[in-house]
């Protein structure tokens, strides 16, 4: 009966704590506490508050205190044509423009990773540079060189290729768009080139006794094992696409350009909060643009077991 007893869970006796773990443990949470207030007060608190207001008709100046309007402006989200073109904008952007900025970095980053590339340091130093530049300067920059008379233009009429209009024509818009973003890939060549180097040289030279070539390595041992590094710059780009405001909206100076062709989801969320001032809507759209992005996350990390490789453990 004793023995039987002393299997019961509820009368095996917890190991009490120490008082030098206790004192660790307070003065870990005295030393984050900081940080927890922070993340409380900035973050979790006016997200809980931008969902409240979601579900009124909060006006910014006005000053009339906010009533309840249930899921009138969620409704309003889906029967809007205005947020429809813009949403089939943004996700224009981030099935055309954001593939094209991972593709371009990791050929970038093999160019750079070859043996017979001299002076890598200097190319690197030159791809990088300009992520050290504010957005707001880079617009501005680009909204320079993209113009009709730009310096873009002027060069293509000395090939006797007339220059395409960058930024008033609405075909040409995404294009443009693309060009500046390549402006800010070399954080992730500098990503790519690290994953590549992790590599194990003995893969190489064993495909190549087998008789691999170089393309067949790419695909067979390069691609599979810096698996990890895409699929982190596939989810960043992807939620980058749907932020992506500043360059477009310094380039049409808070317009949506020709034909609505730069009316991205982040401009309209800006318009309805500090244009229109309708709170209540622009809350609305952000905690839409919100579920999105989780539900994308999520899509992409349950499909990741599939294609990416992680070290140390077995593709399932």
């Amino acid at each position: 009966m004793a023995a039987r007893n002393a299997l019961k869970p509820e009368l095996i006796s917890k190991p009490k704590r120490s008082r030098s773990d206790m004192f660790e443990r307070n003065w870990g949470l005295l030393f984050i506490a900081p940080w927890l207030i922070g993340l409380f007060a900035f973050s979790i608190g006016p997200m809980l508050y931008s969902l409240y207001l979601s579900f009124t008709n909060f006006n910014l100046i006005n000053g009339e205190a906010a009533q309840f309007v249930g899921l009138k402006n969620w409704i309003s989200i889906f029967t809007d044509p205005v947020v429809l073109k813009a949403f089939v904008v943004t996700l224009k952007y981030i099935l055309i423009v954001v593939p094209f900025l991972l593709i371009a970095p990791l050929f970038l980053a093999l160019f750079l990773n070859s043996k017979n590339v001299w002076a890598k340091g200097f190319f690197l130093t030159m791809f990088f540079v300009p992520q050290l530049i504010p957005q707001v300067v880079t617009g501005l920059i680009w909204q320079g060189t993209l113009n009709s008379r730009g310096p873009i233009n002027a060069s293509l009429e000395r090939l006797g290729i007339p220059g395409p209009a960058w930024l008033q024509d609405a075909n040409w818009v995404m294009p443009a768009i693309a060009i500046v973003g390549l402006w800010g890939i070399g954080n992730s060549i500098l990503q790519m080139i690290a994953a590549m180097k992790n590599v194990p040289s003995e893969l190489y030279e064993a495909a190549t006794i087998d008789g691999a070539n170089p393309v067949v390595c790419f695909f067979k041992i390069t691609l599979p094992l810096m698996s990890s590094v895409l699929f982190y710059s596939v989810v960043t780009g992807i939620i980058y696409g749907f932020q992506y405001f500043t360059i477009t909206f310094l380039i049409y100076r808070g317009q949506s350009g020709p034909d609505d062709a730069a009316l991205f989801f982040m401009l309209l969320l800006f318009k309805e909060s500090f244009v229109y001032y309708n709170m209540g809507k622009a809350s609305a759209l952000a905690w839409v643009m919100f579920i999105f992005c989780i539900t994308i996350t999520q899509v992409l990390f349950a499909t990741s077991k599939r294609w990416v490789y992680y070290a140390g453990e077995a593709r399932k």
